[in-house]
């Protein structure tokens, strides 16, 4: 959008139109939204007062219906032609005449319900079925029970209820449902069940009385959710007995991309529910057609307010130039005015600005490279944290493929920009020189790969995102190349850059780092005799074990960063020459990589003087000049020689920094850290609350007498006591549970953090150290 119509500055000034006229036009749509809001509402409300009363008129006559069949079993129950008939285990001719005249009398019932297809009496010691129009007696009572498509063993089984009364529903091979209603009839003692009594209802029939819908179902639903209603199969889809929970509210349930709401009444007869069920649709026809209203006025609302604010701004725009041009107009008019003087300053006021605006954009690069370098290095771990400073500063997506690019000059002094400059126009022409060779790259590779242009140890760091098949199709080999070939004709200026493997996750940022740094390791070590460009794949093939220290390097920087940030100074001199022993490379050819390693441990020694004291020394580090002095290195010894001096000048000057005293609250902190550090509730707050202090006050002013931070310092005691008691035999995680860990998952994350090792690689190195001794 800003390209098309070319905004740049001017964005200020839109977007203010831009917003006026959406707040001018906000209202109208607010009071329509609330229009909506209410109106729904009440479609809502009048919704349930509707089906409310045709649920309580069904319910009038559905109950009436169930009220009829209890009334007629129990009728039916205290007759005495079934209590003479009831206990016999077979029939006499006598008894056959009464069992005719109980079928009489049955029918005779049957007759006045209207809904009912059948009414029989199951004999339980005869095993004999009395209807209302036969009599079935044992043999044959299998012909009755294939008149419900059932067996007798089927039939059995739907009759059988455990209490005095109740129903089962029963469907035929067309899916039509059928009402069981049963009433037992027991001995006088109640211990034996003598007959029942069925009155069979087809669902049809009660159906029948049912008024149709337009668009909507009335069902009946019992606790077992068995359903008696249209068998369209939307039904099972909507309705559940346990939704049913309170009557004076509906229930909205959603099938595909049909919403239907529903309704509820119970019955006062067994455990059925009522419920009708309509498409909400049906009701929300209206309020569809308010809502598209809405939008569409949103639409033309922010189109209108985008056109105007377009228009104003454009016209509007370019104040200064329009200043200079009332000022020229009117500078021959009133000659007692000093037009020039007010131009000259305004012109002045203008370039400031400006420089004040490149100012922003260099501090912003800045904290960028501050973060990227901080990860890499281990002394960061916020994931979160670069991943918002990577979505906010550039391009790149961490979470797809990406490739680290590690560029470096390998013959500076050669480049056609310092020939014939002083010694003081080095550093601005080294500064010109960055910025020729990141404009280039960014022209050839970062205009058609996202990802961004950053500097690190000494050299420039470039992650872009590309897939595995761009990066087999040669296309960003062709493109780095072109650049290589762009730097050494233009300006006389090797270049070498190595790649990474590709990564596709936060936390393989600093191992992609890592691999580029050892592709530019291994192309300084052989020189001329190996391209510029190459990958680390390439190289490890070729090459894969003089160069595996600089991952180990890495942990032991973090560890370095570490102690100086304790002020165990004398333990970070012992292990910066301990680094030296075990990473630098002892051969003469290597002595440009060993000086790669050396400024890299600089400038971790260095930043630690930046984070205790709370502010960089520019001029301290002008005249450390540690860069000069590591490039006159020509040996191991000398190089060891120049990296104690220069570690020694940095940490007398921060103990110069750091002179004043505690006051009384940091070290009753200390004490209270000494005291309780084995405590897992242990944190800032509550050392804050014990001493009636600001939390973020001692949090700041902590760090700012001690040279590291309140959580630093807990951390660090728990680190102290947990290697004693790792040598005393104690196994990770009873170490863990004495130091205020709640697992051991948490100490070896922190001591590696601050180790550079594990637990477990920290006890095993000792017992190494113990068996070398011995």
């Amino acid at each position: 959008m800003k390209k098309l119509f070319n905004f740049k500055t001017r964005d200020k000034v839109f977007y203010s139109y831009f917003i006026s006229y959406l707040v001018i036009g906000i209202l109208p749509i607010l009071i329509s939204l609330l229009v909506y809001i209410n109106y729904g509402r009440v479609v809502l409300e009048d919704i349930h007062r509707s089906q409310a009363s045709t649920l309580s008129q069904l319910k009038n006559g559905f109950d009436d219906n169930l009220e009829t069949v209890v009334k007629t079993s129990n009728l039916l129950a205290a007759n005495d032609k079934l209590n003479d008939l009831d206990g016999l285990k077979s029939f006499s001719n006598g008894d056959l005449l009464e069992a005719w005249k109980l079928k009489g009398e049955i029918n005779t019932i049957k007759s006045s319900i209207n809904f009912c297809s059948e009414i029989f009496v199951y004999l339980y010691p005869s095993d004999s079925v009395i209807t209302n129009s036969k009599l079935y007696p044992s043999e044959i009572n299998y012909i009755f029970a294939n008149n419900y498509q059932l067996t007798k063993t089927e039939m059995l089984g739907a009759i059988d209820t455990p209490n005095y009364n109740g129903y089962n529903i029963i469907k035929d091979r067309e899916g039509n449902s059928t009402i069981l209603f049963l009433q037992n009839v027991y001995s006088y003692n109640y211990k034996d069940k003598l007959a029942t009594i069925v009155t069979v209802v087809p669902w049809k029939n009660i159906a029948a009385n049912i008024a149709s819908m337009e668009e909507g179902r009335i069902y009946w639903i019992n606790r077992n959710n068995q359903i008696l209603g249209d068998s369209d199969g939307a039904a099972e889809e909507v309705i559940s007995y346990n939704d049913y929970d309170n009557e004076n509210k509906l229930i909205e349930k959603r099938v595909g991309n049909v919403k239907y709401v529903n309704s509820y009444t119970g019955s006062g007869y067994f455990d059925f529910k009522y419920c009708i069920t309509i498409p909400k649709s049906h009701y929300m026809k209206e309020m569809n057609n308010l809502i598209v209203g809405i939008i569409l006025q949103i639409t033309v609302m922010a189109a209108f307010a985008f056109v105007l604010a377009w228009f104003y701004s454009v016209k509007n725009y370019k104040p200064i130039s329009r200043l200079f041009a009332v000022l020229k107009k009117n500078k021959e008019a009133s000659r007692d005015i000093n037009f020039d003087s007010i131009e000259n300053y305004i012109e002045n006021l203008y370039r400031e600005n400006k420089t004040l605006s490149t100012s922003w954009d260099q501090a912003k690069d800045a904290l960028f490279n501050q973060m990227i370098t901080g990860y890499i290095k281990g002394w960061t771990y916020d994931e979160s944290m670069l991943e918002e400073a990577v979505a906010t500063n550039t391009e790149l997506d961490l979470n797809e493929p990406y490739l680290a690019l590690a560029v470096t000059y390998a013959d500076i002094m050669d480049c056609n920009l310092f020939a014939g400059i002083s010694e003081a126009e080095k550093e601005n022409t080294f500064k010109l020189l960055k910025f020729v060779v990141k404009n280039i790259f960014e022209e050839n590779i970062l205009s058609r790969h996202r990802g961004f242009f950053s500097d690190i140890d000494g050299m420039h760091l470039c992650v872009l995102n590309i897939s595995e098949e761009d990066l087999a199709g040669g296309s960003l080999s062709f493109d780095i190349r072109k650049c290589l070939t762009i730097y050494k004709n233009l300006l006389n200026l090797k270049v070498n850059i190595g790649a990474s493997k590709l990564h596709k996750d936060c936390e393989a940022l600093a191992k992609a780092y890592n691999e580029a740094a050892q592709v530019l390791s291994f192309q300084s070590f052989w020189g001329k005799d190996y391209e510029s460009f190459a990958f680390y794949e390439e190289t490890n093939r070729e090459y894969d074990t003089i160069y595996s220290y600089d991952s180990q390097l890495m942990e032991k920087q973090k560890k370095l960063y570490n102690l100086m940030v304790s002020k165990e100074y004398e333990q970070a001199a012992e292990f910066l020459n301990q680094i030296l022993d075990e990473t630098f490379i002892k051969d003469i050819h290597c002595m440009d990589i060993n000086k790669c390693r050396m400024f890299s441990l600089i400038n971790t020694v260095y930043s630690c003087l930046s984070d205790i004291v709370g502010r960089s020394d520019g001029e301290f580090f002008k005249k450390l000049n540690p860069m000069e002095r590591m490039l006159k290195a020509n040996s191991i010894e000398s190089a060891r020689h120049i990296m104690n001096d220069i570690f020694r000048e940095i940490t007398d000057h921060l103990k110069e920094c750091l002179t004043n005293e505690y006051p009384n609250w940091v070290q009753e902190i200390i004490d209270f850290i000494e005291q309780d550090y084995s405590d897992p509730n242990l944190n800032v707050s509550i050392l804050a609350d014990k001493l009636n202090m600001n939390l973020s006050y001692v949090g700041r002013t902590f760090k700012n007498y001690t040279g590291y931070g309140i959580t630093d310092m807990i951390h660090i005691r728990r680190l102290e006591e947990c290697k004693r008691r790792l040598l005393l035999g104690e196994s990770v995680r009873e170490a863990a549970e004495s130091i205020g860990y709640l697992d051991s998952k948490s100490l070896i994350r922190i001591f590696k953090k601050y180790e550079g090792i594990t637990p477990g690689q920290y006890k095993s190195n000792f017992e190494k150290q113990i068996v070398e001794l011995a």
